[in-house]
């Protein structure tokens, strides 16, 4: 399983870089030629389907959990009781989506009245028609994405996804070209979704042997996981309301347009979190197994330190690179309407680098069944966020709209839960901060150089510039980072990637 980790992480990176490859060249094609308004709709549109996502009640993130430790104590009869009952739970959820998803289209009108015109208000209900039968499909997938995982075919899933990166373009592009306009985004998320769930459902039958049984499935069963799910479905709240609270608060406040930059600036900022998670995920059966076996805390003191630092050094490189070039990137790729973009992802990511990189934390948090405090303070960030979103975006329009999620980031995500790793869980973050603030700083001086370097040459003005800047600040980064920074298992690592 240690070889499906480091090839489930290759290519989830490289994954990544191809998405992010690809986005860049098809969001201008979209803004193009559906228009900024329909664009910025359609985010919004999707912001409020996303809003489904939490009928899941934790359940889907729950399941690895309970996968290994059944398998490690109770055998593989109760691992077929656990997919059995998974499989009616999200049979459920799937309908319950589809009768309040078609509720949410019937009463549109009301919903969006204030900001939106008669074509916008229609186009949002076949928008919404289509997107909720995608997260109906996609309940039912995530049982047995969920499988996948906690069997650790890492390869497997992340060649899937990147099969999902190829083909939204592929399929989106000719319907846009046909004239099917915005709709087309819509009806290329469904078509992808239903292809998922065919490929997870013959994996796991016949690769995975994947068993179910329906009979005697018992009350305790249930309430042990929903118990445990509760708590990761108020952290869902969160994170659904920080992701997409701004895009449906402005579009109620302000129109579509706006939505559409700030939408963007998501979709960057998203990139950082996909670059954290890449490597994180893929020790999630890991940290329960440790925790499974009674393993000691400096034990996933370690574990954590490991993978922060490298999270930490990767963040930092790419949002040093953003810093210095992001600007011309951003009016370049997206126009010069979308340059606000700019300044809305680092007021976000920069708070973010802290949780991005500490993401891990959460997965032992879980493993240990200690994630009440965690709860309990994310949801009242959450309606903090809410309140300084709405306010902000009143007076203060597009930046403003970033306000509550920067503070709810910064006491939340930062102070807090660094404070309950330290002091409740017993992980010694002391030594995790010591081990790892060093990795900002080949960042810091590259930054710091170029910014200085542009105050006596100018900004950034043509392609020639932005490769230069942009080759100059990857030397110097990894000059710093080689030679001063990197410990002796990420040269190791580093060296190993490349001779694969």
């Amino acid at each position: 399983m240690k070889n499906q980790r480091k090839w489930g992480a290759a290519l989830s990176y490289f994954n990544i870089i191809m998405k992010n490859l690809i986005y860049f060249m098809y969001t201008p094609f979209l803004l193009r030629f559906v228009g900024q308004g329909d664009y910025g709709l359609f985010q919004m549109t999707n912001s409020v389907m996303m809003g489904l996502s939490l009928l899941s009640m934790g359940f889907s993130s729950s399941y690895v959990k309970f996968y290994i430790e059944y398998k490690i104590k109770d055998g593989e009869k109760k691992v077929r009781k656990l997919n059995g009952l998974y499989l009616l739970i999200f049979s459920v959820i799937s309908l319950l989506s589809l009768v309040i998803g078609f509720i949410l289209v019937l009463y549109s009108n009301k919903l969006f009245s204030r900001s939106l015109t008669l074509r916008q208000i229609g186009l949002t209900r076949e928008l919404m028609s289509v997107l909720v039968i995608s997260v109906a499909v996609a309940f039912i997938s995530s049982v047995f994405d969920s499988n996948i995982i906690a069997n650790e075919r890492f390869a497997f899933q992340q060649g899937r996804q990147l099969f999902q990166t190829i083909a939204v373009p592929v399929i989106c592009i000719p319907l846009v070209l046909l004239g099917v306009g915005v709709l087309s985004i819509a009806i290329t998320q469904l078509v992808v979704t239903i292809v998922f769930l065919i490929l997870n459902v013959q994996y796991c039958l016949k690769q995975l042997e994947m068993k179910f049984t329906f009979q005697d499935l018992s009350l305790s069963m249930f309430k042990d996981i929903g118990l445990f799910s509760f708590f990761i479905f108020l952290n869902q709240i969160v994170d659904l309301v920080n992701n997409n609270a701004p895009n449906f608060i402005l579009g109620m406040v302000r129109g579509a347009d706006l939505v559409a930059t700030f939408s963007i600036a998501i979709l960057i900022k998203n990139m950082f979190y996909y670059f954290s998670n890449a490597l994180s995920s893929m020790f999630i059966p890991r940290v329960n197994e440790l925790v499974n076996h009674d393993s000691d805390m400096s034990v996933l003191t370690d574990l954590m330190i490991r993978l922060g630092r490298i999270q930490m050094s990767v963040l930092c490189f790419i949002l040093g690179g953003f810093v210095v070039v992001g600007q011309y990137f951003i009016n370049v790729w997206a126009g010069h309407i979308n340059s606000q973009a700019y300044l809305l992802v680092l007021l976000m990511v920069i708070p973010a680098l802290v949780p991005f990189s500490q993401n891990i934390g959460i997965e032992i948090q879980r493993a240990l069944n200690m994630q009440l405090f965690r709860s309990v303070v994310y949801i009242v960030f959450a309606i903090v966020n809410i309140v300084l979103t709405t306010v902000g975006a009143i007076k203060f329009g597009l930046i403003g709209a970033a306000f509550g999620y920067i503070i709810s980031v910064v006491c939340a995500n930062g102070f807090l839960m660094n404070w309950y790793y330290q002091r409740r869980m017993g992980l010694n973050m002391l030594r995790y901060w010591k081990e790892t603030l060093n990795v900002i700083i080949p960042a810091v001086v590259s930054v710091s150089f170029l910014l200085i370097l542009k105050m006596f040459f100018g900004n950034i003005g043509s392609f020639l510039l932005f490769v230069v800047y942009g080759l100059a600040y990857v030397i110097i980064y990894i000059t710093i980072y080689l030679g001063f920074i990197a410990n002796r298992y990420e040269k190791r690592l580093i060296s190993d990637s490349i001779r694969r």
